[in-house]
């Protein structure tokens, strides 16, 4: 019971879920229902630094050994990486990349296209393969000082290591840093996208505090681990990836000079109360608080009306479970690796955006709530009732 920033003890229980399914953990036969797992579900913060964090995490094994999240197949997503890759270029110009949590290649791939060599790492073998079968260099296995040395004995030290949405799914971060410090030039720079406890707070975002996000980092928090790994912060930005993300720059170099952003990014933290434990404590009330509105009146729809879901991502798995959806018709999803299985917890279908116009039900609970812009693009067809439930419960024509 450390904290995973700072090593205090002083861990406090947030929100406590029960036995909840793993929310990548779609099901691909009626039989594999019959066997599921739950695993308890606790969210800790820290008195002392106010990290947000789940200490008993599931075995990574079991968690990534087979994904079922392709970046590639989200189009923000692939804009998000495109763009990421051209703002390494600029602002950087580094010749070797060095990425952590690669999935499918979609940031390697835009990173090569610039004349960059880019090596990827990733512990999913079946999210690799696929990589490796559009031509990116990705290596199986998670990123350890053992296979970062073997990384630079073969290409050099690298000017940047990063990962994107990866970091916070360590439950032991100093081995990552470890392996960033091995990995690169006594000059290069470690690059983070981290989904931010300043939008976990603002926006409510309870529904992404799945076991695989092991910890919601602010740049105070972050900036202190860092810092006790060798590493300070020399810019930091937010970026609206995943709801919204916290993007930071560190360099082994400790006499660079930090941005004036950094500071400005802690500022604002300290004025909305990321720092502050009662700030958090009403975080658990309004989050509890939003679950029961939307249980409450998706319960009442479903007695006279045709209910689905959208996007059959990790807050979807949080959503139909902590609010009992068992009523659901189908969640909609584009993704090959998920359409034709079962929902986690509920094992309601996952069915293609074809399947789903065919139905046209009466209400879309769009549980990837974050694109909905795009979903209402791609279906602009549908004439039914949409409904996003965060920030606030919303319905949308």
């Amino acid at each position: 019971m450390q904290c995973r920033a700072c090593g205090a003890t002083q861990l406090e229980p947030l929100l406590d879920f029960g036995e909840m399914p793993l929310a990548g953990g779609f099901l691909s036969c009626d039989d594999e229902a019959s066997a599921e797992i739950s695993y308890e579900l606790i969210v800790h913060v820290c008195r002392y630094c106010c990290l947000v964090q789940i200490v008993d995490p599931v075995d990574p094994d079991v968690l990534f050994q087979d994904y079922s999240f392709s970046a590639s197949t989200v189009p923000a997503l692939v804009d998000h990486f495109a763009a990421y890759a051209s703002w390494l270029k600029e602002r950087f110009d580094p010749s070797l990349v060095v990425e952590f949590g690669a999935n499918d290649g979609v940031l390697i791939g835009p990173i090569t296209a610039l004349g960059i060599r880019g090596v990827g790492v990733d512990r999913s073998e079946n999210i690799t393969e696929l990589a490796r079968t559009r031509g990116h260099e990705v290596v199986t296995g998670a990123f350890t000082p053992e296979l970062a040395q073997a990384i630079r004995t073969e290409h050099g030290p690298a000017d940047i290591v990063t990962g994107s949405n990866v970091f916070a799914h360590n439950a032991e971060p100093e081995v990552i840093l470890e392996a960033a410090r091995a990995t690169l030039a006594t000059d290069g720079l470690l690059a983070l996208e981290v989904m931010y406890a300043g939008d976990l707070l603002e926006k409510l975002q309870w529904d992404t505090l799945y076991h695989e996000h092991l910890t919601f980092y602010s740049l105070g928090a972050l900036r202190g681990l860092l810092a006790r790994h060798g590493f300070g912060v020399i810019d930091a930005e937010h970026v609206p990836m995943h709801g919204g993300s916290l993007r930071v720059v560190a360099s082994l170099d400790l006499g660079r000079q930090p941005s004036a952003a950094v500071e400005e990014v802690v500022g604002w933290e300290r004025s909305v109360g990321l720092d502050q434990i009662d700030r958090w404590r009403q975080f658990a009330r309004d989050a509890r608080r939003a679950i029961e509105i939307v249980e409450t009146t998706f319960e009442r729809l479903a007695g006279s009306a045709s209910i689905w879901a959208y996007g059959a991502a990790g807050k979807a798995t949080m959503w139909v479970n902590a609010c009992h959806m068992d009523y659901l018709g189908g969640v909609v999803d584009a993704s090959p690796l998920r359409a034709g299985k079962l929902m986690p917890g509920t094992h309601t279908r996952i069915v293609s955006p074809d399947v789903f116009r065919s139905a046209n039900p009466d209400y879309v609970l769009v549980t990837a709530w974050n694109y909905l812009d795009g979903i209402r693009r791609n279906d602009d067809w549908y004439n039914g009732i949409w409904a996003t439930p965060l920030p606030e419960l919303t319905f949308h024509r």
